[in-house]
């Protein structure tokens, strides 16, 4: 198994053929990833492996909370298949939301299957065998996401790009493919999996807290 993935700022990001995005960490050690350069005001915090990344995303309303909100996927899978493949369980739960905003019985126009959006090749060759199925899906998903992962030495915003457009897209291009769909995927997956994060730290220390009383 390659090197632990996604913990870190280590998002760097080769140029695309056309209007690329952009990768960079400010100060406060908020990474961005936008479509334009960052302002000449920002200076880039140095990137240490200890310091986890994280993204800028739209503020949202009042008791708005997308993972809580019903979901197929059984949370024990989630946490077995990403514990297995050695992905993180918030990017995993990510990847589901944006997906198939967590409904196993989802099929795209394309033929994708899932609460992952399988292709039925790709659901074959990650030994799936019911990709309806919410833990084979989760187990393929998070499969293929390891793959990729080990395609783009555990680069986070490739692997979502290959997620999204295919490995030899990506390859093609030298970086994020210039396909809107795309970009836009990347960004919303971060952001969700950034959130994600925040709310298993919160969590955390109220669970601290609450032992120290």
């Amino acid at each position: 198994m390659v090197r632990f993935f996604l913990a870190t700022a280590l998002f760097a990001l080769p140029a695309a053929a056309r209007s690329p995005l952009h990768t960079w960490t400010d100060k406060d050690g908020v990474l961005h990833v936008e479509d334009t350069p960052p302002p000449r005001a920002a200076k880039a915090s140095p990137r240490k492996a200890t310091a986890p990344a994280r993204v800028q995303v739209p503020p949202q309303k009042p008791g708005e909370r997308w993972w809580e909100k019903r979901s197929d996927a059984p949370p024990d899978g989630i946490d077995r298949a990403a514990a297995y493949y050695n992905i993180p369980a918030e990017l995993v739960r990510a990847v589901i939301w944006a997906e198939s905003a967590g409904d196993g019985a989802a099929i795209s126009s394309a033929g994708a299957i899932g609460l992952m959006q399988l292709m039925p090749r790709t659901a074959g060759e990650m030994y799936v065998e019911d990709p309806v199925d919410p833990a084979q899906n989760i187990m393929g998903g998070t499969r293929y996401l390891r793959w990729l992962a080990n395609q783009f030495n555990g680069d986070m915003v490739l692997t979502l790009a290959a997620y999204n457009a295919g490995p030899d897209a990506v390859r093609k291009y030298g970086g994020v493919p210039p396909f809107e769909e795309t970009r836009l995927y990347v960004k919303r997956v971060v952001g969700y999996y950034q959130q994600l994060r925040a709310e298993r730290k919160l969590a955390r220390r109220k669970v601290v807290a609450e032992a120290a009383k």
